[in-house]
């Protein structure tokens, strides 16, 4: 059994959502079944998104010593809740001897092993739309994602701040994000993605009964299966 350690903070709650699913996804029948996980909740990370959209301080520095405080601490595998910080992934893989699941490359794969019909709606940060993470990978699978329109990517933004700061069933959002995904609906859309982890947080406060791909949960899968091996 390997030793996980979640380079966390990113942001706490999302953090803490990444523990609870890999704990929900592991076959354990006691204590002793379950895998040993190491948690560094860093929230003094500089903000991604402020980083790629406005060029503000990089995260990167801090990340790489997030990544080698949890290899040094006994950790023999990482996983990173956070899509827009896997900007950095090669960066934080290169500075580290042990492996960095991929959250963004996961969530392609699990897709595209499954089938699907209809279109598939990326909802993630503004940062991550922007550099194109999960365009890029999903396009590798020949899977196109439609992406929210600007103001729809306004709303999106806001209700990922407001989940930050602690609101998910209160979300003021969430009207507005359940219309957004009708629309979409109405349009032939299918799956919408959490593309950033505060999302997962807020789907299950949603109306609308749609595929919601969470690769949170996709990532403690792999975690369980790549740890228990």
């Amino acid at each position: 059994m390997l030793t996980v350690g979640i380079l966390g903070g990113m942001g706490p709650m999302a953090t803490v959502d990444l523990f609870a699913k890999i704990v929900e996804c592991t076959p354990a029948t006691c204590d002793q079944d379950h895998i040993k996980i190491i948690v560094y909740n860093n929230p003094q990370i500089p903000s991604r998104i402020e980083a790629i959209l406005n060029g503000s301080r990089s995260p990167a520095g801090e990340l790489i010593d997030s990544a080698r405080f949890l290899e040094n601490a006994g950790a023999n595998l990482l996983v990173m809740p956070c899509n827009t910080a896997h900007y950095w992934y090669q960066d934080i893989q290169a500075a580290i001897t042990i492996k960095l699941i991929n959250m963004i490359e996961n969530t392609a794969n699990a897709v595209a092993s499954q089938e699907n019909s209809g279109d598939i709606v990326l909802f993630a940060s503004a940062g991550t739309v922007q550099t194109a993470l999960y365009q890029k990978a999903f396009l590798a699978k020949n899977i196109s994602l439609l992406i929210p329109k600007p103001d729809e990517q306004q709303i999106i933004s806001l209700a990922i701040t407001a989940a930050k700061a602690g609101q998910l069933e209160n979300n003021p959002y969430l009207g507005q994000l359940d219309e957004i995904m009708f629309a979409y609906q109405q349009a032939g859309a299918n799956s919408f993605i959490g593309g950033c982890t505060e999302i997962p947080l807020l789907f299950k406060y949603s109306n609308r009964v749609c595929c919601q791909i969470d690769p949170t949960r996709l990532l403690a899968q792999e975690v369980v299966r790549q740890a228990l091996l």
